[in-house]
């Protein structure tokens, strides 16, 4: 028998080692996960047309410059002017998605941690405290649909919270700022920690600027007092709110607590009652600034035919988006996942979301069968 041929070996061209290291990273290529990523979350952000727009959401309520006629036309018409943001403001708005998820996790772990909740195994979805186990099959393979609230039938509101913490009867909301939350948010605050260097640049003592962050921001307070408003109108037993608030700029922490007050909306509240009337009459609000961006972006389709409850005709969450961060009484809604899913991994809702029984909301999820001591798989 003769002997097996072996294939005659060849000889490896011997590659030099890179001059210097600008050489190095010069030579790399193109086409980079990071380069396929940005790509990937702003095409995503752009196709996303989940968030509804047949209802008044809280945080859009909660600005300082809302414009309830441009509420109104987005009702009557369906049509949302759907803001465009690039990677790296869809890049801070995921972190503050991030915190939310990180924070509810830490309310479940305690036992604090109150809402909705949804089996993934039977699609269970009920009412509880931070359950180990579906009630029903058992699996413990569970997501956090936070606590929705809405008043459909005379304001057209509807959104949810970040949370019911039960031990002290309080909802929960989680905001990460940074200098472009202060920028929008509180600006004074800002300028009076900001320098002017010689050459005419500015400085920020971002550390004093946190420092000097002793309450909540308006806007915040009133997009709170909407959320326990609407949880005491359904029949939802608190005591106030908690705020939790994470820098961005080292990860400090701090609470504040806030005692529900419906006064700070009162004028909120009326606005949304007359935009509910006004439905279906083609009359909309006057603009209080007597015309704005927001709903003059409307004049020129409104002979667009009615599609009242339609989604974004142009399009976590359509945004209206947060500055950095900133960024939903029924068994619906959503959640924050705890396990591990390819379908939710990125996405998360913004905080005023709909509420339509068939919307997969801001999930956490959990499995507690991990062997971690935490028992928190990745999401």
């Amino acid at each position: 028998m003769p002997l097996p041929v072996k294939a005659p070996k060849t000889r490896r061209k011997k590659q030099l080692a890179p001059a210097s290291l600008n050489d190095l990273f010069a030579s790399r290529s193109k086409d980079t996960f990071l380069s396929e990523a940005r790509a990937h979350v702003v095409a995503k952000h752009h196709a996303d047309d989940s968030r509804r727009q047949d209802i008044i959401h809280p945080s859009e309520m909660a600005k300082a410059d809302w414009c309830p006629r441009a509420t109104y036309l987005r009702i009557e018409t369906g049509i949302h002017h759907k803001k465009t943001f690039g990677f790296q403001s869809l890049n801070v708005f995921d972190t503050g998605h991030e915190a939310h998820r990180k924070w509810q996790h830490r309310a479940w772990d305690i036992g604090w941690l109150e809402g909705n909740f949804r089996c993934l195994n039977c699609a269970q979805l009920w009412w509880a405290t931070s359950p180990d186990t579906c009630d029903r099959c058992s699996s413990k393979a569970l997501e956090y649909a936070e606590v929705p609230v809405k008043n459909i039938a005379d304001y057209q509101i509807a959104g949810h919270s970040d949370g019911l913490l039960k031990p002290i009867r309080k909802l929960l909301e989680i905001k990460t700022v940074g200098e472009g939350t202060y920028r929008f948010e509180h600006p004074k605050l800002l300028a009076k920690h900001t320098v002017q260097l010689p050459d005419g640049s500015e400085l920020v003592n971002l550390k004093a600027v946190w420092a000097d962050t002793r309450t909540p921001f308006p806007s915040h307070i009133r997009q709170g007092q909407i959320y326990m408003w609407l949880a005491q109108q359904a029949g939802i037993d608190i005591d106030g709110m908690e705020f939790i608030y994470e820098s961005k700029f080292n990860q400090d922490v701090k609470s504040f607590t806030v005692k529900a007050n419906a006064d700070l909306i009162a004028d909120r509240i009326e606005m949304a009652k007359d935009i509910k009337q006004r439905l279906g009459s083609n009359n909309p609000p006057a603009c209080p600034k007597g015309g704005c961006a927001d709903c003059n972006a409307y004049e020129e389709t409104r002979d667009a035919p009615s599609g009242r409850g339609s989604t974004d005709a142009g399009s976590k969450h359509d945004e209206e988006a947060p500055a950095e961060g900133t960024e939903t009484s029924s068994a619906t809604g959503g959640g924050t996942p705890r396990t591990a899913s390819r379908a939710d991994r990125t996405h998360r809702r913004q905080p005023d979301e709909s509420l339509r029984s068939a919307d997969e909301l801001v999930r956490v999820r959990r499995n507690t069968a991990g062997v971690c001591s935490s028992r928190r798989a990745r999401s």
